[in-house]
Formats: structure tokens, sequence, C-alpha cells
């Protein structure tokens, strides 16, 4: 498979042209499981739907919007307890299995869709461990050698977190970030350039399973490098996969200081090499 140097124009054109709202939305975006049960309004659906097609970074991995409404394929952590309720929309993260770095390449792009939901008033919540692939299979055709890596409530959350909400929020530890000084020690020299302090900065508020926050970045030759917390790994939802979705955060951060640049994948606790180059 091509790694993410070969991605298309029109991802890089995608990711140019909405990265500011993206960003935007980074403060924003906060994991809901409770909803209302309404449909999302048609048009945040047909542009959710349209990117959904259209953002296609890699050949291994892609984003399937499912508009009918209340498709229930949540699951709980005990029974039902901390399950996703009254979402009318999902949206399923897709990616080809026998790939090599298909994980970190269907975090970064399913992050894209999540963070365009938000900018539309959408609510969305990361799920890889708790749903029904079985049930999800029904609903989305995926090709040969695809599986689901995660899946996503998606429409307008209740008014007020629920009870179910507050009591996963506080066995994930949601509201407890690492210092930027934990994730990334070469900051504290003070000789990052801006983008990159940038970079660490946005990637540290980017959603992982259990907000275990698995990344660490180091500034290497002018590039920045993000890597696992350790060589553990985890089955169902890797590091790699909460890593892709922080990759996602460090670009948009990047292209708001005027610096685009391109993706090598790596192997063994390092998942990747973002290099820089100025936007033309």
């Amino acid at each position: 498979m091509p790694d993410v140097t070969t991605r298309t124009v029109d991802a890089r054109g995608l990711l140019a042209k909405h990265a500011a709202e993206w960003l935007g939305a980074v403060s924003r975006r906060r994991s809901r499981r409770a909803y209302d049960g309404t449909p999302a309004d048609a048009d945040a659906l047909e542009r959710i739907g349209v990117l959904c097609d259209a953002w296609r970074p890699y050949p291994d991995a892609r984003v399937a919007l499912v508009k009918r409404p209340n498709v229930d394929v949540f699951t709980g952590v005990v029974g039902s307890y901390g399950k996703v309720l009254g979402a009318p929309h999902v949206l399923v993260f897709i990616g080809d299995e026998r790939a090599d770095f298909t994980d970190q390449h269907v975090g970064y792009t399913g992050e894209a869709v999540v963070l365009d939901a938000t900018v539309l008033g959408l609510a969305t919540c990361w799920v890889g461990g708790f749903f029904s692939a079985r049930k999800v299979a029904r609903i989305v055709e995926l090709e040969v050698g695809e599986r689901v890596y995660a899946v996503s409530p998606l429409g307008r959350p209740i008014d007020a977190d629920s009870a179910a909400e507050r009591a996963m929020a506080g066995l994930a530890g949601a509201h407890h970030r690492k210092w930027v000084a934990e994730i990334a020690p070469g900051t504290k020299r003070g000789d990052w350039p801006a983008w990159a302090v940038a970079a660490v900065e946005t990637a540290r508020v980017a959603p992982s399973a259990m907000n275990r926050q698995p990344w660490r970045f180091r500034l290497e030759d002018g590039g920045l490098v993000i890597a696992k917390d350790s060589r553990f790994e985890t089955p169902r939802v890797t590091k790699r996969l909460d890593i892709g979705i922080a990759m996602l955060h460090v670009e948009i951060a990047a292209e708001a200081h005027g610096v685009r640049g391109d993706w090598t994948d790596l192997t063994g606790s390092d998942v990747a090499r973002f290099e820089p180059r100025r936007a033309e």
C-alpha cells in the first residue's frame, strides 16, 4: 500500500479548505453518549456525506455515514452501562486490515469527519470497543479485506450530560490532560518552532480510548515524530488508532501557522513523522 506521501491532491485541497474550521472545532468537540433522537438537518447530512465520499487521504481507510434514523449498533461496558442512547445517525470508520498502517489511517481519516460534524453543531463520540460488528455489517457494505474499526453516534445531544455520560467521563478521567512537557519533553528547551508547539498543544486534546493519551512527540531534524508511550499495544482499539486521530490535529494546527507537510508511516514505537514545508 502507498504511504501517506502519495495521498491525493483532492485530500490535500480538502484539508487546506477546512483546516481553519476544523481547528476551531477542536476546543468545542466533546464526546456525547446521550442524544435527543432528532434527525440532523438535511443540509448538514449532505455535507457530511459528501466529505465521507471525497475525503480519502489513504487508500485503506474510509468513513461511511448511515443516515437511516435510529439504528442502534451500540452496546454498554457492562450490560447497558455507558451505552450510547438516542443517536439518530451513525458514522462508521472502516479500514482494510490487510494493510500495514490501517489503524492510524482510520483515526486520521475519521477525525476529520468528526470535527466537520462539530462545525455543523452535531455531536459525536468515538466508540471502538462497545458496538455490535454484526449489526454494523447489516447496514454498511464492506469490501473484501475491510472491517469496522470504530463507530460514532451522530446527532444533537440532550441539553445536559446524562448520568451515564458523567459516570463514563469519571471512569475515563476525561477532564484530565497530560501536560505538554510530559508528552513532548523537548518543548521545555524553548527552541521548538511555533508550529510544532501549536501542533502538540492541539494534539494534546485529541480524543482517545479511555482518555489514555498514548502519544509522545519529539522534534527530530526539523520534523515532528509522533510515537506511542510504550511498545505495549492493545487489542480492538489500538494506540495507533488514537495516534492517527492526534495526527490530524497536528496537521490542522501546522496549517494555521502556514506550514504544510507530509506524513511518513513508521514502525515500532514510532508511529509517523510529519515533514514540514511552507504552505504555498
